[in-house]
This record gives structure tokens, sequence and C-alpha cells, in this order.
């Protein structure tokens, strides 16, 4: 029987053990408190989701107010494309880290009839929220729809 064979399998389940007993002792005396981690992860996630929401519901308000304005004009289109832009352009330094408004007030965005219905899409949206080193980011395109009443629905298509 060859018993030099077996030194290397020895060693191997040695090592092994070693590995295992050192990893055990090293997760046991950490003094890392997992707890205060996911609370940070989740308070990041908390803000960037209810700062996404919130300008979702502020592009939703913008449209409104650009539609209201623009009632009874007779070329609808260019008073609420003058509107919008305005209206943008005071959220523009709103402190939230997004594309959205400036390419509100540059122009970036389509706008079609369809129908009774008009739409603006605006592509290539991008939000970024950054809190204890968390970084949050939101990239996306966003369709609205409106009559010339009400804004009808948004819809985002995120990348």
């Amino acid at each position: 029987m060859n018993r030099r064979a077996h030194v290397g399998t020895v060693l191997l389940v040695i090592g092994a053990f070693l590995l295992v007993v050192t990893s055990l002792f090293m997760m046991v005396s950490s003094n890392t408190d997992l707890t205060l981690i996911k609370s940070e992860l989740r308070a990041s996630s908390d803000f960037a989701s209810a700062s996404h929401d919130y300008l979702i519901n502020d592009v939703k308000d913008i449209i409104g107010k650009s539609i209201g304005g623009s009632k009874g004009s007779i070329d609808f289109e260019k008073s609420f494309n003058e509107s919008l832009k305005k209206l943008a352009n005071e959220k523009r330094t709103s402190g939230l880290s997004n594309t959205l408004y400036a390419k509100l007030v540059l122009g970036d965005y389509s706008l079609l009839k369809i129908g009774e219905n008009y739409e603006i899409v605006v592509l290539d949206v991008f939000e970024n929220y950054d809190l204890n080193n968390n970084e949050v980011t939101y990239s996306y395109s966003l369709k609205v729809v409106f009559d010339s009443e009400r804004v009808i629905s948004i819809d985002k298509v995120y990348k």
C-alpha cells in the first residue's frame, strides 16, 4: 500500500479545516454592526425613491399648470411650450440632481398631437442621489399623455 499518496489528501483536509476555523473566528470577532449598514442602505433607498416620486409628481403639476395657462389660446402648442419652459426653469435649481428640468427648459423633448390628446416624450432622463456614499441612479425615458384639460398618464421606461 502506498501511504505517501495520502499525505497530500491529509494536508488538504487540514488546510480546509484551518480556513473554516479562521473564517468563523473572524466573523465572531468582527465588530461590524450589520443592522446599521442595513438601515443606512434602506434610508438611501427610501430617500431616492421619495425624491424620484416627487420629481414625477412635480412634472405632472408643471404640465397641468402649463395646460391651464394655455387654455383658450389661439396656438395651444406654442403657448404650452412657452409656459412649460418657464415653469421648468423655475424648478431647475431645486437642488435635485437630475436632467429632466434642463431638458424641458432647453426644449429637448417631442410634443406630438395624437387625435385629441398630446404626448410629450423626454428621452434619456438621468437622476442621481447620493447619501452617505450610497448612490442611487435612475435612467429612464418619460412619456406624458394629456389633453387640453388634464394630464392623462405618465409612463416611465427604465433602462
